[in-house]
């Protein structure tokens, strides 16, 4: 699944949406989220354009899916 809506104008009704599914609070899939994103494009500076690149949105959504998972 691809999760970088997470980063738009609907984030809170996806985030609502996984926080049922996983039993967690919306507050925790966004912070988790971004953590996620933090962690993936580390030191370097954050653009439109690194979340654009299929790569780095494909690491994204593979380790918050691990995350949620994890937290199930």
């Amino acid at each position: 699944m691809d999760y970088s809506a997470l980063m738009g104008p609907d984030r809170y009704d996806l985030a609502v949406s996984l926080a049922s599914q996983y039993h967690m609070d919306p507050s925790q899939v966004l912070f988790g989220y971004l953590q996620v994103v933090s962690r993936v494009t580390g030191d370097q500076k954050m653009t439109k354009a690194d979340l654009e690149d299929t790569r780095v949105r494909q690491t994204i959504n593979t380790e918050f899916d691990h995350f949620l998972k994890q937290r199930h």
